[in-house]
């Protein structure tokens, strides 16, 4: 039975991730005649620790665990992906053209202070501009993992990617030859994990440290400062929570249930 819910939630994560952005009505595809409900079931995801949510298999926008999947400003919900550049010294591409997930190619990077609307705002106009609730989080209609994966699925909130640091161990590996962390839960979650590449991050119209570093969005900004959000950051030797600029592009990994 558990290696049936396993191949049915690897099949559900490709199905749903694969440009369907609501499993209620996608159209076409594996998804088309497929409840919420059902989705929920079958690809619930992967609980880490008791009473924490279920982490998705895949980015936002990947098919599969290893795929770098979209990059999202801070609270934007359209995701973009790399086309071109040139690879440097410096471990980043520089000259990249954005590509939105609609297919539609940037004329301008989506990831500068300059265009993105949720820099430089404080909570208070963060939710006047209706990007955030009152507990302090984004609302469905600026949550990427909502927007792509329909209703069941949100980002993780500053709190759980912390709950993450603090109740998982992580190794630095590759799977299919992408390097990334694979996040393993401790005790009676020991025979569960998620694997999370190191996709780099988007900074106007260069894609930096991609294979060695790993940036993802939660749905938190800080509440000090009107620049940054929560994100989890890792590379090799570091896996931690710290806040960064809402304007630089950065991966989505879903969760549902048991919001902290």
């Amino acid at each position: 039975m558990k290696r049936l819910l396993i191949a049915m939630s690897l099949a559900v994560c490709a199905a749903v991730l694969q440009g369907c952005r609501n499993p209620q009505g996608c159209g076409k595809g594996a998804c088309e005649a497929m409840s919420e409900e059902a989705t929920a079931e079958a690809g619930r995801g992967v609980q880490l620790w008791e009473n924490g949510p279920y982490w998705a298999e895949c980015n936002v926008g990947a098919t599969k665990p290893e795929e770098y999947g979209y990059y999202f400003w801070w609270g934007d919900t359209v995701g973009y992906t790399r086309s071109g550049g040139t690879w440097t010294d410096d471990y980043y591409y520089s000259g990249v053209t954005w590509v939105s997930s609609t297919g539609q190619q940037m004329s301008s990077s989506p990831f500068t202070d300059s265009s993105c609307p949720t820099y430089e705002k404080d909570n208070s106009a963060l939710q006047s501009a209706g990007y955030i609730d009152s507990t302090g989080k984004l609302v469905a209609a600026h949550d990427a993992a909502t927007a792509h994966l329909g209703s069941l699925w949100r980002m993780p909130t500053g709190d759980e990617l912390q709950a993450l640091v603090d109740n998982c161990t992580t190794t630095w590996t590759t799977r299919n030859g992408v390097y990334g962390q694979l996040v393993t839960g401790k005790g009676d979650y020991s025979d569960r994990s998620i694997f999370l590449p190191a996709a780099g991050i988007g900074d106007d119209s260069n894609l930096v440290y991609p294979g060695s570093d790993g940036y993802y969005w939660s749905s938190s900004p800080h509440s000090l400062s009107w620049n940054y959000a929560w994100y989890l950051n890792f590379y090799s030797s570091y896996f931690y929570r710290y806040h960064y600029y809402r304007y630089l592009g950065q991966s989505v990994r879903p969760v549902r249930g048991f919001a902290q």
